[in-house]
């Protein structure tokens, strides 16, 4: 199994000296040397003084670093129509959006610029999304290189402070990013540091089990708050026999956070993009057919143990074991992601006092979920 190691930085904003010094310390380190570097965010900024020292070798790139294109119209002159050696060991990739493959087998998608609705060179729109589709094959990239972020990303995790990725983000990034299913995702221009526990790219109990993908988004280079601007990480390549790892996932994953409702009117408007994506199957079981719905006439109400606002408590019929308790919410949803606040902090109470109350029967607690596909409801 081939494994690299790669860096990746933030906006550099000109700040050259100080990343490729910082580069070579590191390319002579134990954890190096380094396959690649990879930049994104905006390359220049205000100040762009060193660069002619970076195009004349004074200030030496140690190793391979690939850059995206611009993303304000005042760095145009800096970049050519296409892909090119600015300077030794210093590549652009060109033509705002494609995929690089390299000589060990290694994908990266790449996309520049911020979404609008016209394109222009340091901007991209739908058309830019479509045609990056139908060059790269869904579930085949190692790595997607966004300048801006995704719309979203932050749902079912951790919020970030002082950005907000539901009004900054774009959402035609986070329906790439949903299509391509890459392993890790990296942007920048945002100014903070992220680092997002990992989602999954399947329908749990749905759909096999495939890798998830990490998104990681860096601070500019240099920046007042000392926030991290340079992430190092090893890669092993696809292969098969990483396909029973990904099925055995330990570590903490959540939802992909790129929902239908992020992505309907591109996936109306793209019959190309349509064809490349999974359509959702529309199973619309009503609450009175449901076999754990409160309002279901024939629900066994001799089994109800406790009736809550949101939820209630039932013994299992036929339970795996003797105290199999069933936590069922009044909403009739496909999983716990998707119940209301209200429903949400219920169902932790009983949780709660289940474990409270069985651990003074010396007795251990475990609590798992179901997705039922052909239910269209939750329960513990």
């Amino acid at each position: 199994m081939t494994e690299l190691k790669i860096l990746v930085c933030g906006d550099v904003e000109g700040h050259f000296r100080t990343l490729f010094t910082k580069i070579g310390i590191l390319q002579k380190k134990k954890k190096g040397p380094f396959e690649y570097l990879l930049c994104v965010g905006n390359f220049f900024g205000s100040n762009n003084d060193e660069w002619t020292e970076v195009q004349s070798g004074k200030i030496a790139v140690p190793l391979t670093t690939y850059i995206l294109g611009p993303n304000k119209r005042e760095h145009l002159e800096f970049y050519p129509d296409d892909s090119s050696e600015l300077a030794p060991n210093l590549i652009y990739l060109g033509k705002k959006r494609g995929l690089l493959t390299g000589s060990s087998g290694l994908k990266i998608a790449y996309l520049s610029g911020f979404e609008q609705k016209k394109s222009q060179k340091f901007s991209f729109s739908e058309k830019d999304i479509t045609e990056l589709l139908a060059r790269v094959p869904s579930g085949a990239v190692d790595i997607l290189l966004t300048s801006q972020w995704p719309r979203e990303v932050t749902k079912y995790a951790k919020s970030v402070d002082d950005f907000d990725s539901t009004n900054i983000g774009s959402s035609l990034i986070a329906f790439l990013a949903k299509v391509l299913k890459p392993r890790y995702h990296f942007s920048g221009i945002s100014g903070v540091y992220y680092e997002r526990l990992p989602y999954r790219n399947h329908q749990v109990l749905q759909e096999m089990p495939i890798h998830p993908t990490r998104f990681i988004g860096l601070a500019p280079v240099n920046n007042d708050k000392n926030l991290k601007w340079l992430y190092a990480f090893s890669m092993n390549l696809f292969d098969s026999s990483s396909l029973e790892e990904w099925k055995n996932i330990t570590f903490p994953v959540t939802e992909c956070p790129y929902g239908a409702e992020e992505c309907t009117h591109q996936k109306r408007k793209n019959t190309e993009i349509e064809g490349r994506h999974k359509k959702q199957q529309n199973l619309n079981v009503s609450q009175e057919s449901c076999w754990f719905c409160f309002t279901n006439p024939d629900i066994e109400k001799q089994l109800l143990l406790s009736i809550g606002y949101y939820s209630y408590i039932t013994l299992a019929k036929g339970g795996l074991v003797k105290d199999h308790l069933l936590i069922i919410p009044m909403e009739h949803v496909p999983a716990s992601i998707n119940l209301c606040e209200s429903s949400a902090k219920e169902i932790q109470h009983y949780k709660d006092a289940l474990v409270e109350y069985l651990h003074n029967q010396d007795q251990d607690v475990i609590f798992f979920e179901r997705n039922l596909k052909v239910l269209i409801c939750k329960f513990r």
